[in-house]
């Protein structure tokens, strides 16, 4: 279908899938200021903007394997079936029912692997990454349309939905295509595989860029003159990524930034903190992998409890309070007998784990750290911020707040905290989707190119790994021909062009193999030392060009700067001006489609 048989959106959903948690909000065109954030969702566990990023399928492998619940009510139902088990094993039932499976942190498997360590769990089997993310989307999508219906009109349909939606900066151009995959898996946008879904192209905004915006739009005391640099530092479940913008905009009322710096980030978010609250949980309490055999149900009540205090943590605790977590009276039982099995001194109470202060310190510094160190390589590598904005769920956090308030104030004028940062990236979504030229150009965050094979060059040792020959001409194959570098400033829709042809006369195609790499000049694609990866690949029908005097000549364009990386190739001197081309990447590879 065309862009001029599409109708306009009415309506533009910025929509926030988050590691742990996931949340909406929306606008109608005719009222662009009228930003709106849904709260009421079912089962929460506090009010709070977001549901559950969670799953529960029923029994069964994931092939066959139905959808029970998502969001809230999926840990509830979840949780209800683990207590039901439990109580039958006590009543040494026969026939004990199979519980089903309960998914959290999946959207950590699109993770680059550079980014870091991830805490994404191994998915049973049957169960894909894309199936998966796509069962999550299809039902918050399906949540979202009921409730822009109530708000709006009934016969509102996906032909009137802007979906724009949000993924970190750090992410590589394979993850973005993969949630565009998803998305129409989901019946949310309509593709070539699919039919239905909304017919606009999905909207894919980076995160730290949405949180950018909401907060000058939501901050009425922030005054920023051109030329300012503001820091924005979105921490959430799962990622953080690190921004550096400068304002560019005449005036205060109109949202105009470029980005300074390539984005930087990691695994690093507020769902790290939790795995080391297990760890310590587990190095306490010796028994528990032994306990967790017979029952797991309470492990929910104490995560819930962790919670709390996760959230409360640096918010006028003093150095010498503590915490306690109650225990289940069956594993104090146990755990009082290990100790004596193993010959260990007798605590004063078996009921409840104490965390002192130091405990929650040490279980919250690593992270923390790590967190503190990406704002200061970022601060390090350029000059005049003024501002760090912090949002994201873990933003949330007295505690990583105030570390980062005492390591930088003094570097920056301010570090500000929305009140509430969990919702600023759906806002923020939102706005840039009504404000598209808000984002002025961006910084590549890797160096980008083409395989092309050129005259050898006597004296270049490194060559003698890459020689090949056409006719009697020596050739170096393999190298690296770079359209744009790693740090290189790219306007909005910039565009590099280069021309190409064949080796060989009368080749009927020629096949073009992008490469990224993080290097500024990488000279081969490929060899020993080369650290590129392919990106895509496509292939040029060359044949009606046998006829011109020389060779075919290909012009390949590429157009950085926007959220996803679009390639073009047309012929120059021959047949009739077709355009073969992608949006990267191309095709996927890896174990997590």
């Amino acid at each position: 279908m065309s862009d001029s048989n599409l109708a306009e959106a009415k309506v533009v959903v910025g929509l926030d899938f988050g590691t742990t948690f996931s949340g909406y909000a929306f606008a109608h065109t005719s009222k662009p200021n009228e930003i709106l954030t849904f709260y009421d969702w079912p089962r929460p566990m506090k009010p709070y903007c977001k549901t559950l990023t969670a799953v529960y399928y029923e029994p069964g492998d994931g092939a066959v394997a139905q959808l029970k619940s998502w969001g809230f009510p999926a840990l509830h139902e979840f949780t209800k079936d683990i207590n039901n088990l439990q109580k039958m094993r006590a009543k040494s039932a026969v026939d004990l029912p199979e519980v089903g499976t309960y998914l959290v942190r999946f959207k950590l498997h699109l993770a680059s692997k550079d980014s870091g360590e991830s805490s994404a769990t191994k998915l049973p089997k049957g169960f894909t990454v894309t199936n998966v993310i796509a069962d999550y989307l299809r039902e918050i999508g399906a949540s979202i349309m009921r409730h822009l219906r109530t708000k709006y009109n009934d016969d509102l349909t996906m032909e009137s939905v802007q979906w724009c939606v949000t993924v970190p900066s750090i992410w590589d151009d394979h993850a973005k295509k993969q949630m565009e995959v998803c998305m129409a898996r989901a019946g949310l946008i309509g593709s070539a595989q699919s039919a239905g879904g909304s017919p606009h192209p999905l909207s894919i905004v980076l995160e730290p860029e949405a949180a950018s915006c909401y907060c000058h739009r939501n901050m009425p005391d922030l005054h920023l003159v051109k030329g300012d640099r503001l820091l924005v530092a979105d921490i959430g479940g799962g990622t953080t990524d690190i921004v550096v913008q400068e304002w560019i905009s005449e005036t205060p009322d109109d949202y105009r930034v470029k980005e300074v710096t390539y984005s930087t980030g990691g695994l690093c978010g507020g769902t790290y903190v939790d795995e080391q609250f297990n760890r310590f949980l587990f190095s306490k309490i010796q028994c528990l992998p032994r306990f967790l055999r017979k029952s797991s149900a309470f492990m929910a009540e104490i995560f819930k409890r962790w919670e709390e205090i996760k959230c409360s943590f640096g918010d006028m605790v003093t150095v010498g309070e503590s915490f306690e977590i109650q225990l289940p009276s069956k594993l104090a039982s146990d755990w009082e007998d290990y100790d004596s099995e193993q010959g260990n001194p007798p605590r004063p109470s078996y009921d409840e784990l104490e965390l002192t202060h130091t405990d929650i310190k040490e279980i919250f510094d690593p992270v923390v750290e790590q967190n503190l160190a990406l704002i200061a390589d970022q601060l390090s590598r350029t000059s005049n911020v003024k501002v760090i904005f912090v949002v994201g769920g873990f933003a949330g956090s007295p505690y990583l707040l105030s570390k980062i308030k005492e390591r930088f104030i003094g570097a920056v004028e301010k570090v500000i905290s929305p009140v509430q940062p969990g919702s600023a990236v759906c806002q923020g979504a939102v706005m840039l989707a009504l404000n598209p030229d808000g984002i002025t150009s961006r910084v590549a965050r890797k160096t980008y190119g083409f395989e092309v094979c050129r005259d050898f060059r006597t004296g270049d040792p490194d060559e003698l790994e890459y020689i090949s020959w056409v006719g009697e001409d020596k050739k170096c194959e393999a190298c690296f021909s770079s359209f744009v570098k790693k740090g290189d400033l790219l306007e909005v829709d910039h565009c590099v062009s280069k021309e190409f042809s064949p080796l060989h006369p009368g080749a009927k195609n020629l096949k073009f193999v992008l490469y990224s790499s993080g290097e500024m000049d990488p000279k081969y694609t490929r060899g020993p030392g080369a650290e590129s990866k392919e990106e895509a690949s496509f292939q040029v029908d060359i044949s009606a060009g046998a006829h011109v005097e020389g060779r075919p000549i290909v012009k390949v364009s590429m157009y950085f700067g926007r959220s996803a990386i679009e390639v073009k190739a047309i012929g120059q001197n021959f047949g009739n001006g077709e355009v073969h081309g992608c949006q990267l990447p191309v095709e996927f590879r890896g174990d997590w489609i």
